[in-house]
C-alpha cells in the first residue's frame, strides 16, 4: 500500500512539474529568455549637421567614453568655420569651443549640456559678448547615426554678475533657438 501511494505521489509531482514548465514555455512564447538589451556607445568623434547651422559649416563633436558607474561623460564641440558675417551679433569675431557633459537617459539616449562664449577678439583683451548654453537630447538610431533635438539659449555677458562664466540664477535667455541635427561618426 505504501509503495502504491509513493508511486502515485511521485507521479502526481512529475505531472504538476511537467504542466508548469510546459505551460510557462507556451505562455512565454519564443521571446523567452529575452535577448540582452543592446546598449550603444557614442564615444568618439562625430560630424554634426543641423538646421541651426549655415550650409557648409563644419561641426565636430568629440565625446568621451561613458563612466559605467554613473552613465556620465564629457564632450567638446568645435565649430570649425563659423559664419560671423551678417549674423545676429555682428561685433562677434570668434567663439570658444563648446564644453559639456552628458548623462545616459536610456539604452540609446543621452542628455547633453554645454557652454560656449561669443567673443570680440579685436581688443587687447578679448571681450565676452554672450554666453550660450546648449542642451540636446541625443538618440542613437544605429551604431553610425545620432539624431539630436537641440536648444541653444543665449545670455548677455551682463547676465553673469558673479563672474563664474554662467548666467546668474533666475536669468532668462535673450534668445532661445530650437533645432534638430544629425551626427555621423568619423
Amino acid at each position: 500500500m505504501n509503495r502504491k501511494r509513493n508511486i502515485v505521489f511521485v507521479s502526481a509531482i512529475s505531472i504538476v512539474a511537467l504542466v508548469l514548465t510546459t505551460g510557462w514555455g507556451v505562455l512565454s512564447g519564443d521571446e523567452w529568455p529575452p535577448d540582452p538589451m543592446e546598449v550603444y556607445s557614442m564615444a568618439g568623434t562625430w560630424f554634426y549637421t543641423g538646421d541651426l547651422e549655415t550650409p557648409g559649416e563644419i561641426n565636430i563633436f568629440t565625446i568621451s567614453p561613458e563612466d559605467p558607474r554613473t552613465g556620465k561623460g564629457f564632450s567638446v564641440h568645435i565649430d570649425v568655420n563659423p559664419d560671423f558675417t551678417g549674423g545676429w551679433m555682428p561685433e562677434a569675431t570668434s567663439w570658444t569651443p563648446w564644453f559639456g557633459t552628458y548623462v545616459r537617459t536610456g539604452p540609446n539616449t543621452w542628455l547633453i549640456k554645454g557652454v560656449c562664449y561669443m567673443k570680440n577678439d579685436t581688443t587687447p583683451k578679448p571681450t565676452i559678448l554672450a554666453i550660450m548654453i546648449h542642451e540636446s537630447t541625443f538618440t542613437m538610431t544605429a551604431p553610425d547615426a545620432i539624431e539630436s533635438v537641440d536648444t541653444v539659449s543665449v545670455y548677455g555677458a551682463d547676465q553673469d554678475s558673479d563672474g563664474d562664466g554662467l548666467p546668474d540664477e533666475g536669468q532668462q535667455p535673450g534668445a532661445s533657438l530650437p533645432g534638430t541635427g544629425h551626427l555621423k561618426p568619423l
